[in-house]
């Protein structure tokens, strides 16, 4: 007997991401049923089986790819041989500029990483690990300072998502970029 086989097709696992980010920015993570999301992307529910294991899986794997975006972003942005000064420079107007470019993702990372279920499976440190990789080069040639990741992910991330979430109250927002690209210098830089 021919076991049958479901083929995956990158066009469907496609759609299934981009109707769990948009339901789930217009109506919660709680609101984004399986069958939701299925009518949202055009499958039927049991397709959706066919990529993950639960709507748990689901919503853990979709989250962990775009809460990685941006760092893989930001180092497509950045020559190791970047001093530190030119270094925190692109990453925070890295991070501002993929936050601005692909804003639908950024604002679902950022409600997904407020629910405590989701944020405990996809930890920022294991997200940003190529960039904070390249930092501890960076200390290790006593260029930046010897902070902890924890530290370095709270000074150099949090602020930029905060400027990149409050842009529209502050215009154009480069004066503010470059007041904290320098601030973080100060900090993080011998």
């Amino acid at each position: 007997m021919e076991s049958l086989v479901r083929i995956k097709d990158e066009n469907k696992q496609q759609r299934i991401k981009d109707a769990v980010v948009s339901l789930i920015l217009r109506e919660g993570i709680n609101g984004a049923s399986v069958s939701k999301i299925a009518r949202e992307a055009g499958v039927s529910a049991a397709t959706i089986y066919v990529y993950y294991n639960s709507k748990e899986d689901m919503l853990t794997e979709v989250f962990r790819e775009y809460a990685i975006a941006p760092y893989r972003y930001v180092m497509q942005r950045i020559d190791p041989a970047m001093d530190g000064r030119a270094l925190i420079d692109a990453i925070v107007r890295g991070c501002y500029s993929f936050s601005c470019e692909h804003e639908e993702i950024f604002s679902f990372v950022e409600q997904c990483s407020r629910c405590p279920t989701l944020s405990e499976s996809v930890s920022e440190e294991a997200c940003s690990c190529d960039v904070l990789d390249l930092i501890h080069a960076y200390q290790a040639r006593g260029v930046f300072r010897p902070y902890s990741d924890w530290n370095l992910g709270a000074v150099l991330f949090a602020p930029v998502r905060f400027l990149a979430m409050n842009r529209s109250a502050m215009g154009e927002g480069e004066e503010s970029l470059a007041e904290l690209v320098r601030m973080l210098q100060t900090l993080l830089l011998y």
